[in-house]
């Protein structure tokens, strides 16, 4: 990494046309890519509301008025670098927990953390329902199953459906908007993943949103046809028809993974794999990428990479050893990772540098190789007091 190239970056971010930072930031991230020599490591930005956090605001505080939150979520660029962004905000605001119940997505207690609980509806029996019919099964028994007052009282649906979509459409559409038109033309920050090309694999579907963590891996021991027969249904009628079109080229199309560290290696290669490989080699064929958050540890499949094409999967390092990922599939695909983010809750400034400089040594030989932390900066406690300082204070940025 040439330091000293970032150094002058950053000093005459100022005197720079916006235009022309983004053009250097950008051409720098697609050589990196491309493995076409960059002039340094590109750094990643991951993260849901904790920005508003470092400010010394809460989210469910300025979320309502879409200028403060986007300048509260975009301030600390002022002093810390970024050069592409997967992820920056979230997909819901705090008006959801008073327009329905029960909720599944919510704000924590200190008004910036997201939260998520686990509502599987579905029983253990009823396999055979969603095998014949996956769209009727969900409308006319989970639905109901979930939220009997929407069957109950036409009004309050009607009421509450269209409160729901107007907040889906403010929180993904307004907000996710305004505030990379921000980080793109104020800080130089390229958007790659499009999110309105993101792949559902069945099986996390039937985890995600049916059965649960406890219901689908028990059920994966004692039915697994079942298992295989309805996530091939939900392949068939849910996944399969969102994939009839050509993905864009960039951004590129993306997949935050759920289950797959929880699988054997013969359960993934058996049900998960499949539909992954399709779905990579549909946008291979495509002349393409695809960016997958490789939740968890996978470094006991991670041979599966080899079989796609290369250089067609930008794969973010979850728990795995980054370093470890760069030596075995660095020649493969491109690998995002580095930090830990225990690191930067824990560790003073000094050792965050040593680490992010050994990382760096040791992955940015050949390109293919997109520093980040491992996991998104949500929480305020994210990020320790003395990491804090050192942020606002560094006159290179953090090494976030």
């Amino acid at each position: 990494i040439d330091v000293a190239k970032r150094k002058v970056f950053l000093l005459r971010r100022c005197e720079m046309p916006e235009k022309n930072l983004l053009e250097q930031k950008k051409n720098n991230l697609m050589k990196a890519l491309n493995r076409q020599g960059a002039d340094y490591v590109p750094t990643m930005l991951a993260s849901s509301c904790a920005e508003v956090a470092w400010t010394g605001q809460k989210v469910t505080d300025v979320i309502g008025d879409a200028n403060a939150y986007v300048k509260a979520m975009t301030d600390v660029f002022e002093v810390m670098w970024g050069d592409a962004n997967t992820f920056s905000g979230t997909l819901f605001t705090p008006a959801i927990s008073d327009i329905i119940e029960p909720v599944q997505n919510k704000f924590g207690p200190d008004g910036v953390t997201p939260e998520h609980v686990q509502m599987p509806q579905m029983e253990r029996g009823e396999y055979d329902q969603l095998i014949e019919d996956p769209f009727g099964f969900v409308a006319n028994v989970l639905l109901p199953r979930k939220y009997p007052k929407l069957f109950e009282d036409r009004e309050y649906a009607k009421k509450t459906i269209k409160a729901i979509a107007a907040d889906k459409a403010y929180a993904m559409g307004v907000l996710f908007g305004m505030t990379d038109k921000v980080l793109a033309e104020k800080y130089g920050i390229t958007g790659i993943c499009n999110f309105a090309d993101v792949f559902s694999n069945p099986v996390d579907t039937l985890f995600d949103y049916l059965r649960g963590f406890k219901g689908t891996l028990t059920d994966l021991r004692r039915q697994p046809d079942k298992v295989k027969a309805a996530c091939d249904r939900l392949w068939e009628t849910y996944n399969l028809p969102k994939l009839q079109g050509t993905p864009a080229p960039f951004p590129y199309a993306c997949h935050m993974t759920h289950i797959a560290p929880y699988l054997s290696p013969k359960q993934f290669y058996e049900i998960y794999w499949p539909y992954e490989k399709f779905w990579i080699e549909r946008a291979a064929a495509a002349g393409t990428k695809v960016w997958i958050m490789l939740e968890g540890r996978w470094e006991n499949v991670w041979e599966c990479f080899k079989e796609v094409p290369k250089d067609s999967c930008i794969l973010h390092i979850d728990d795995d050893d980054i370093i470890k990922a760069k030596e075995v599939l660095g020649d493969y695909q491109i690998i995002e990772g580095g930090l830990k983010m225990a690191s930067v809750r824990t560790d003073s400034p000094e050792k965050i540098k040593d680490d992010v400089k050994k990382i760096i040594d040791a992955c940015q030989p050949g390109d293919g190789f997109l520093f980040c932390t491992d996991k998104a900066w949500i929480a305020p406690g994210d990020v320790n007091p003395v990491s804090y300082t050192h942020l606002r204070a560094h006159e290179t940025g953090a090494y976030l």
